[in-house]
């Protein structure tokens, strides 16, 4: 019943802090976290010293710990990005004896003992991830970027590629070089919303896209 109680506290809170996000029983984001607007949160999913873009969503079971996640990115669920390290020198491993910040329910300790050290993960805007894949800390994925379900990405992703495997090997390129590069250089999802839901219709046609972006730029 404690525990309940203490969840819905903390979802309760959660939702306060983010009025324009949309968050589902059973998530856990701690107070170093933060989440752009109309970003969601399915239910059971885990944000740890890390953020999120506008518009991005992750999907139920994922794990996110100590990544910064950009704009209009897809994650679908069991998903694990920037996985956490644990002290292994001392008597036990569990946070319960080390780490109170920690989302956990009971702590057998009040104060801290340990610093997570674990490099930053960095996921560039509009990237796909898909269901079960595991990102290993402290690697940049590229804007655009598709990364196939089950995928094990032991090394960095570049932009508009898509890659698949245990380890994780780029499949091919979403598109040529000359528009992945027009592409980086729009930067678009920096666009403000009005100018986004105006172009909206074009975004099945990256050539028709990129010439109204040119146009909007002049």
């Amino acid at each position: 019943m404690i525990s309940g109680i203490k969840k819905a506290i903390r979802l309760w809170q959660l939702r306060r802090r983010f009025p324009m996000s949309t968050i589902h029983t059973g998530s856990i984001a701690d107070f170093s976290s933060i989440l752009g607007s109309y970003s969601v949160l399915f239910p059971d999913t885990i944000l740890i010293h890390s953020s999120l873009g506008r518009y991005t969503y992750v999907q139920s079971g994922s794990v996110i710990n100590n990544a910064q996640i950009g704009p209009f990115c897809s994650i679908a669920a069991n998903v694990h990005i920037g996985l956490a390290s644990h002290p292994i020198d001392g008597v036990s491993s569990s946070p319960v004896f080390y780490d109170p910040s920690q989302p956990l329910p009971r702590f057998l300790t009040s104060s801290s003992h340990y610093t997570d050290n674990s490099p930053t993960t960095t996921v560039q805007a509009d990237v796909w991830i898909g269901q079960g894949a595991m990102i290993k800390a402290g690697l940049t994925i590229g804007v655009g970027a598709v990364i196939g379900a089950g995928a094990l990405v032991t090394r960095d992703v570049e932009a508009y590629s898509v890659v698949g495997g245990i380890p994780a090997n780029e499949i091919k390129k979403r598109f040529d070089n000359e528009s992945i590069q027009k592409l980086l250089n729009s930067k678009w999802w920096e666009l403000d919303e009005s100018t986004l839901r105006r172009l909206s219709p074009l975004f099945s046609d990256p050539h028709a896209f990129l010439n109204a972006v040119e146009e909007n730029n002049k």
